[in-house]
């Protein structure tokens, strides 16, 4: 069962890609800061209005309004939205001329630059229309509208690059709403006015023909309701009303003569129809000024001085007769009164006196219909008034608590903030990143990666040898016969140890303590050290005493040969291809010039499939001859990801010791020549890694280590 990452082995991931991650981190920083440094920074004010739901006329200010918290919801709800449409942004664009605003208005289009700079003839020109519904479009844009929680505040915030623009734009706004908000309460109260006006002239009408008709079955019927009645009140009052009434011709009509003769300024007129003692004289006075004038020389002083003092009688007069005309208009007024009142109560005596019930009933209904149409003009001319007086008391129902001041710092870009954002993307991507790269695509770097990823256990790791020449000419696997105190020969050594263990398994369930442990040494790729590795455990093996066989089966690019300095035979090769086998192997086998190991090469094959060669049971008989005369077997292989031959050798080994190339080897490369290596093997052979060619780091336990083979190697 797979074992789950720890906490450990996430830490060594990110140590591992520690600088990858940095290198994404600030690389994103400086995109971001370039970025940032480029955009325009924006300004945002804000104003906040209240919605007041209490009542608002003035003429009867102590309602109250019951409004439920539903309602209240909505209607505020409402006012955003309305704060929200075109008709507030027309009109701050009109107020603020914002058709002419470089940011706002009218801009010249994306390409218009470009046919200037070609000369070519300019596309059609957008209508007035679009230019301002372009402009409405680029206002909306800058503007939020939003409601403070569930208060009844709104806040009007507007965004532009100039912070006092941005101030003036957001006062704009709600001057402009409150202000078409108290032009439409008063229309709407001047629309009810005229509506109530012209029904108030049929009122009048109605009242008047109501009237009418009640004084003209009077008049009609008089005579016959006095004689019917036999009272001598209706008699008297009859004679009352007519003598009212023409008294009230008479004065109504030399008031209107008197008027007439105002308005024409006919002082003449007035002085003969107005009989007041103050008129009179004046008027007196007026003809002697005349008489003077008359008698005095023409551009004389004295002319001069009469001409001033006629004007000013003239004027007198004129101010005599307008308060005369106004006694004369009280006086019909009150001959209007006077008369309204005899006629009621004649009406009353009528309907007192002992007429027939059916002239007592046209009687009432007559004075039914004048008192509902008096009744109806009352109601509608107190109406009429209230609303002249509404319509210049209407206060509007909302207000504003907070004027928008001039931003002093910028809204966007928030810096910090896009930064922090930034930071933690790249933090982010940079961990993304180095998983992909730690477990997918990069090669392994470290122990506790291999086990992680591969989910098998490594044996040892072998330092990259970048020594001297020499020891480059004889070859890194001769280091463990050469200098057998050395780091390199010191991780062979490491990996012989799981091999004898591994036989040690083996004994202990129940196999032939003489049989030989096959071992079988291939990588993924080419170039990864499996070759040197295979011999340098062989040697290692035959310099502990045992007896070690090494088998060179990398048919198509042998390289033991080379690596050893001994001539290859084309033993193997021919044995597979048919030759009669041999009872001993070890007869056929080469001797290691440095070590008592036991070498069989092969050689180039190109005329046939190496695996077919490999797969049959020729190679088998080989291994079980090789089993009964050697302790150890090692196999080089080629590498797993280029042919299949080591897949059909994992079937007669006892182990597999898998080579990594350190920082090289692609992991999920590894990890598929792996998967099928174990699909391949038998349930009983044992997989271990090899982390080869490691870098050296500078100082540290590792230099220590270093140090300390180092004096062993020359004590």
């Amino acid at each position: 069962m797979e074992q789950e990452i720890d906490l450990k082995s996430i830490i060594g991931l990110f140590r591992r890609q520690l600088w990858l991650m940095v290198s994404i981190v600030v690389a994103v920083l400086v995109v971001t800061g370039g970025v940032l440094y480029t955009l325009t920074p924006k300004y945002t004010a804000t104003n906040k209005i209240m919605v007041d739901l209490s009542n608002k006329d003035l003429l009867q200010p102590d309602e109250r309004m019951n409004v439920s918290v539903s309602d209240a919801n909505a209607r505020v709800e409402s006012e955003v939205s309305i704060l929200r449409s075109d008709n507030i942004y027309l009109e701050v664009i009109r107020r603020e001329n914002l058709l002419a605003d470089p940011e706002f208005g009218v801009r010249p289009g994306r390409f218009d630059w470009v046919r200037s700079y070609l000369n070519l003839s300019a596309s059609t020109a957008p209508s007035g229309e679009l230019l301002l519904g372009q402009t409405v479009d680029r206002l909306q844009d800058a503007v939020s509208v939003r409601r403070q929680g569930l208060t009844y505040i709104m806040e009007i915030s507007v965004t532009s690059q100039d912070p006092a623009k941005a101030a003036r734009l957001a006062n704009a706004i709600a001057s402009t709403y409150i202000d078409l908000q108290l032009q439409s309460k008063i229309s709407r109260t001047l629309a009810s006015r005229n509506i109530i006006q012209s029904q108030l002239s049929q009122a009048n009408n109605s009242l008047i023909d109501s009237e009418r008709g009640f004084d003209r079955y009077l008049s009609e019927n008089l005579g016959r309701i006095e004689e019917q009645s036999a009272s001598p009140r209706i008699a008297q009052l009859r004679a009352e009303f007519e003598r009212i009434k023409g008294e009230r011709e008479r004065v109504s009509g030399l008031a209107q003569i008197v008027e007439l003769s105002l308005n024409a300024g006919d002082i003449a007129a007035l002085t003969s129809n107005l009989q007041a003692d103050a008129i009179r004289q004046l008027q007196e006075r007026q003809n002697e000024v005349n008489t003077a004038l008359a008698a005095a020389t023409e551009g004389s002083q004295r002319a001069a001085n009469l001409r001033s003092e006629l004007e000013q009688i003239q004027t007198r007069i004129v101010e005599e007769a307008g308060r005369e005309l106004t006694k004369l208009q009280q006086e019909v007024a009150s001959y209007e009164d006077r008369g309204n009142t005899v006629r009621t109560e004649m009406r009353t005596a009528m309907l007192n006196s002992n007429l027939p019930p059916e002239v007592l009933t046209e009687i009432y209904s007559l004075q039914q219909s004048s008192e509902i149409a008096r009744s109806q003009y009352q109601s509608l001319l107190q109406r009429l008034r209230e609303l002249d007086v509404q319509a210049q008391l209407q206060v509007a129902d909302a207000r504003i608590v907070n004027e928008a001041s001039t931003p002093t710092s910028a809204s966007f870009p928030n810096k910090r903030l896009i930064l922090a954002i930034a930071a933690v993307f790249a933090l982010g991507l940079g961990g993304a990143i180095a998983v992909l790269r730690e477990l997918f695509i990069g090669g392994f770097i470290s122990e506790e990666q291999v086990e992680q990823i591969l989910r098998i256990p490594l044996a040892t790791t072998i330092p990259r040898q970048t020594g001297s020449s020499n020891l480059i000419k004889i070859g890194v696997a001769d280091m463990v016969v050469s200098a057998p105190l050395s780091v390199f020969s010191e991780s062979i050594r490491r990996l012989r140890v799981l091999v004898e263990r591994r036989k040690a398994d083996l004994t202990k369930e129940g196999a032939d303590e003489k049989s030989g442990l096959v071992i079988m040494v291939t990588s993924t790729e080419p170039n990864e050290g499996k070759s040197t590795t295979a011999l340098a455990l062989a040697r290692t093996l035959a310099r502990s005493g045992r007896k070690t066989l090494i088998i060179d089966c990398d048919l198509r690019k042998p390289s033991l040969s080379k690596l050893t300095g001994v001539n290859a035979a084309p033993w193997l090769s021919e044995v597979l291809r048919g030759q009669e086998l041999p009872p001993s192997v070890s007869k056929q086998a080469l001797t290691d010039p440095l070590s008592d190991l036991s070498m069989i090469f092969g050689s180039r094959v190109s005329d046939i499939a190496t695996d077919d060669l490999l797969m049959g049971d020729r190679f088998n008989q080989i291994l079980r001859t090789a089993r009964r005369h050697f302790d150890y077997i090692v196999i080089d292989t080629p590498p797993v990801g280029a042919v299949v031959d080591a897949l059909y050798l994992a079937r007669f080994t006892d182990m597999v010791v898998f080579v990594l190339k350190w920082a090289s080897t692609p992991q999920t490369m590894a990890k598929k020549a792996l998967a099928a290596l174990k699909e391949q093997s038998g349930p009983e052979t044992k997989h271990v890694l090899v982390l080869n060619q490691k870098e050296k780091p500078s100082g540290g336990k590792y230099s220590a280590y270093a140090a300390y083979y180092g004096r062993s190697e020359g004590a």
